[in-house]
């Protein structure tokens, strides 16, 4: 095996990059407090730095293939689409300035978060058509995007994506909006290009509200950042609103931002955890599973102390959950679009056994991007599978180390369980539009601990590891 080297300390001035054979197992809290408690300094992972792109959505650079990550391995395959500081998150701070016209979707977007709240529907909608009057033609503003690179059409899609919300909404104390809706041209026909382009659906997604959506105070836009900067909660802003300025919606970004900022670890560590089942190395196995339970404990952490802080009325207000209806995708952010949750469910080979969690991640991967899908497809395909390796293994320590992950990842989706449901009670979530409020409530708490129970049956070591079943596998997008 190639000889690997780890950031240790990465949240301290005192990080320093070091071989792994001299890395210590043991994890330190940080120096520094971030929201008021001590995050674990889990080291990282140095990757190759081959990452296609800065581009969230991991853009197929054009005439090349989707990568062979079978062929690749796990650890050439992460590298190939997340960084050692930031994971799947960019790089650098992302930039919302655009040239000539462009440069007025960000500024009305940043203003009907303002405006929405200040109407009812009519009102609301009037503003918003005055404004978009004074947009230049379609060809025009497709001239000037096509200009752009990738990653500023990504940075484009945001506010347009917003935009295209806050028209839907229409007025946040109603009920949510069903069936197709576009807002006014040629912003919709602006949105519809920048998206084709960009590969994705035109819809509120996870991916655009956590991982595309974000900035750092102190830290100016386009410039690199570290990983202790990502971390730093207490920086992370909004550069977009749905209700501009409310604090229950800042900490609703930073709850799902802290899952991949403090997650960026596992995708490092678990594909080192992969490569050491390969080679049964035992030793570098229970080493890289300690680091992912560390990295999972702070997801945990701040996950369990920002979900509280968001105001139940206000989040059923932003509607950012409500998603399809048959075939009608109308937009929907959940987990089952981040990268952390996708990597943990593929690491530790977690079946989905309720038809409603089945359908809702087919629902959900439509915004995911192929060559994710196809990454964590390899991880959940990949043999042998930890819980085999570890089965087989007989060795303690390795048994204590993954044990340790999926107990705490148990324990994870009983706490979102738990608050979750009492976040949303009385709305929805996962997309789907239910019967009635209780329906939606009732639903939620269900598939939740079928949630938990999947994922509690990953450390039954006497159970051997079985595929999917032919439905929950196309619900990965993978034939069977």
């Amino acid at each position: 095996m190639r000889e690997f080297y780890v950031i240790d300390h990465p949240m301290s001035p005192e990080r320093k990059t070091v071989p792994l054979s001299r890395l210590s197992p043991e994890v330190p809290p940080a120096s520094r407090r971030i929201l008021g408690a001590r995050p674990l300094e889990v080291p990282l992972l140095v990757l190759r730095e081959e990452r296609r792109s800065n581009s969230v959505l991991a853009l197929e650079m054009p005439g090349e293939p989707v990568p062979d990550y079978d062929e690749l391995g796990p650890f050439s395959s992460v590298s190939s689409l997340a960084s050692t500081e930031t994971g799947f998150l960019q790089t650098r701070v992302p930039v919302f300035h655009f040239p000539g016209p462009l440069g007025r979707v960000a500024d009305l977007c940043r203003e009907a978060g303002a405006e929405i709240v200040r109407h009812d529907e009519v009102g609301f909608r009037l503003w918003f058509e005055t404004n978009v009057e004074k947009f230049p033609p379609i060809a025009e503003l497709r001239r000037h995007a096509e200009q752009l690179s990738h990653e500023q059409l990504e940075a484009l899609l945001v506010p347009l994506i917003y935009l295209n919300h806050l028209w839907r909404q229409g007025n946040p104390e109603n009920e949510p909006a069903l069936g197709p809706s576009a807002m006014p041209d040629p912003l919709h026909e602006l949105l519809t290009h920048v998206a084709a382009e960009v590969g994705t659906i035109p819809r509120f997604s996870q991916i655009v509200m956590t991982m595309m959506a974000w900035q750092l105070d102190g830290s100016s836009d386009g410039e690199p950042i570290t990983h202790g900067d990502l971390v730093s909660l207490d920086r992370m802003r909004h550069p977009f609103w749905l209700d501009d300025g409310n604090q229950s919606e800042l900490d609703l970004y930073r709850s799902f931002f802290a899952v991949e900022a403090f997650g960026v670890p596992l995708y490092g560590w678990g594909a080192y955890a992969l490569e050491c089942a390969a080679t049964d190395d035992r030793a570098g196995g229970a080493l890289a599973l300690t680091m992912v339970r560390a990295a999972l404990r702070n997801v945990y952490t701040y996950t369990k102390m920002l979900i509280p802080r968001i105001d139940a009325h206000q989040f059923r207000r932003l509607q950012v959950t409500y998603g399809w209806v048959g075939d009608e995708v109308n937009g929907v952010a959940s987990g089952y679009q981040l990268p952390f949750m996708l990597m943990l469910d593929a690491l530790f080979h977690v079946n989905y056994q309720h038809d409603g969690v089945v359908a809702a991640r087919a629902n959900n991967l439509r915004f995911v991007p192929e060559h994710w899908k196809r990454f964590f497809r390899m991880v959940y395909n990949r043999q042998p599978s930890l819980k085999t390796w570890v089965a087989d293994a007989g060795d303690a320590d390795l048994e204590a180390a993954y044990l340790g992950c999926v107990q705490l990842f148990s324990l994870f989706r009983q706490m979102h369980r738990h608050l979750g449901g009492q976040v949303i009670k009385g709305g929805t979530t996962t997309g789907r539009i239910f019967a009635d409020h209780q329906d939606n409530y009732v639903n939620f708490m269900d598939e939740m601990a079928a949630l938990v129970a999947d994922t509690t049956a990953t450390g039954d070591l006497s159970v051997p590891v079985t595929p999917d079943s032919p439905t929950a596998a196309a619900s990965r997008g993978e034939l069977r």
